[in-house]
């Protein structure tokens, strides 16, 4: 599975953790289970926990696959036009961890900026230092996806 460091807005971040949040979307992501570690910027400016993203879905497909379903036809299309989102990512695993602030990211790896997106960490220094300092925690939330409902796709 490879391992990528993902930004997040706190708001977004305290949805998944309280498992809200069942996906995550984006304009652009890889077709591959990944495991992400989460940075979430400011006012927290650190990496504060760990999400597992699983089977890849594209928002057009769902779009055919909901259409009977007005609600969530008219979701479906307000990420697509107005976020310009184009894939969903389940979220199959949350894990909260310690936390490893921006400043300690700076000082002690040399050359990093936060992802405005995403970033692969493959044998990278980054992934070394943040599997050195990065401590689970007890919460874990965790999700099923045998059966995706309309009125799950696309939520805010």
């Amino acid at each position: 599975m490879r391992k990528m460091l993902l930004s997040f807005r706190p708001e977004v971040y305290e949805k998944i953790k309280a498992g809200q949040k069942i996906f995550e979307h984006r304009r652009n992501f890889p077709d591959e289970s990944v495991m992400a570690y989460m940075y979430v910027s400011s006012p927290v400016k650190a990496i504060t926990g760990i999400v597992y993203l699983g089977k890849r879905h594209c928002l057009f497909d769902w779009l055919e696959k909901f259409k009977d379903d007005s609600d969530a036809v008219t979701r479906i299309k307000e990420y697509i036009e107005t976020y310009h989102y184009r894939y969903a990512m389940e979220i199959e695993k949350f894990q909260e961890t310690s936390q490893i602030a921006l400043d300690d990211l700076r000082e002690n790896v040399p050359g990093f900026v936060a992802p405005q997106m995403y970033i692969y960490l493959d044998n990278t220094e980054l992934l070394e230092y943040i599997d050195s300092n990065l401590k689970m925690a007890d919460l874990q939330v965790k999700h099923l996806f045998e059966r995706i409902e309309a009125c799950q796709v696309c939520k805010h």
